[in-house]
């Protein structure tokens, strides 16, 4: 099938999304000895997110603006498929557009990083703890409000120099970045699950393809993996539900338990941490959206309509002081 085609591989220019993206390409190669490296063509985009290393992302339009230009450049046929980290892809996808791949998800969870601390809880207070989200920025509050948590941004390799020249006495990024650019030994500590509840998507690589593609959408069934793929299901029917409902932080985690059954967490914030409403379910994994959808509406009751109102306006107020 595709022994004679060659395919473009789109992708962010980071060295985090260059390593993801190679990670595919690997894969590939795997599942098609046939196929020769150099079929693979991997070709750099760079998107409004990378162009903009200190707007707030959020005023700009959230974290849609790493995927909008590769996306694009799907529609205009320069590329053949596009490889995303899947927590950066909104919800709605642009018709004629499918997240048709799922690789297998590695460590989800949240890891502290810190020169001056062995843990987060050593933190003394009034350290400085930097974070790219949004949601990490509430669960942080929610647990210690002693410390001066502050927005960063830039990539990985960035964020960690800032931390070493004592910009920040701390950092909290994702785990699987850190481990695919060999970042782990500079971790101090793990988040469970249960105290930061990841955020959707977060530990997947999604490739995205246009729908009328059908040989691309069969090669990418080859190295799709099922079980990862009703993991994202189930958090991201919840995220579409509570994104479209309010603009606060939310974090969302499933799992596939030694039941066989599937266990979805979540948790929706406060922009300050001082409230979170939590809900969890467990059911067949064929359930997966109706789960998550399920979650969200338990989620959405618990928190009532005036905190829905009074967080979406103090949210668009943060944006508009941002500009």
């Amino acid at each position: 099938m595709l022994r004679n085609r060659k395919i473009i591989i789109g992708t962010r220019g980071s060295r985090l999304s260059l390593a993801q993206t190679e990670h595919f390409r690997d894969e590939l190669l795997l599942a098609y000895p046939e196929v020769k490296s150099e079929q693979l063509i991997i070709k750099i985009i760079k998107t409004s997110g990378d162009k903009f290393k200190t707007e707030n992302l959020g005023m700009m339009g959230g974290k849609g603006l790493f995927v909008k230009e590769l996306e694009e450049c799907l529609l205009e046929r320069s590329i053949d498929v596009a490889v995303h980290s899947l927590k950066d892809v909104p919800t709605f996808s642009p018709s004629k557009l499918s997240l048709a791949c799922f690789l297998k998800r590695t460590d989800e969870r949240d890891a502290f990083l810190s020169p001056v601390a062995s843990s987060f809880a050593n933190l003394k207070p009034g350290s400085t703890i930097g974070t790219s989200s949004v949601r990490r920025f509430a669960q942080l509050k929610r647990l210690r409000d002693d410390l001066k948590i502050i927005p960063m941004r830039g990539n990985i390799d960035t964020r960690i120099n800032k931390m070493k020249e004592g910009i920040f006495d701390s950092i909290v990024l994702a785990a699987s970045g850190l481990k695919r650019l060999g970042f782990h030994s500079e971790v101090k500590q793990y988040f469970e699950k249960d105290v930061i509840i990841p955020s959707a998507g977060q530990g997947i690589i999604t490739v995205q393809c246009r729908d009328e593609d059908l040989e691309i959408k069969e090669m990418l069934k080859v190295v799709n993996d099922k079980e990862t793929q009703i993991l994202a299901e189930a958090e991201r029917s919840l995220l579409e539900v509570l994104n479209g409902a309010c603009d606060t932080p939310v974090g969302a985690n499933a799992i596939i338990n030694d039941e066989g059954e599937l266990f979805l967490q979540a948790e929706l914030l406060s922009l300050d941490g001082a409230k979170s409403f939590r809900a969890h379910k467990t059911g067949i994994a064929e359930k997966a959206k109706s789960i998550g959808i399920d979650v969200a509406e338990e989620i959405l009751s618990k928190a009532g309509d005036d905190f829905i109102i009074s967080e979406t306006k103090l949210a668009h107020t943060i944006h508009k002081k941002s500009e």
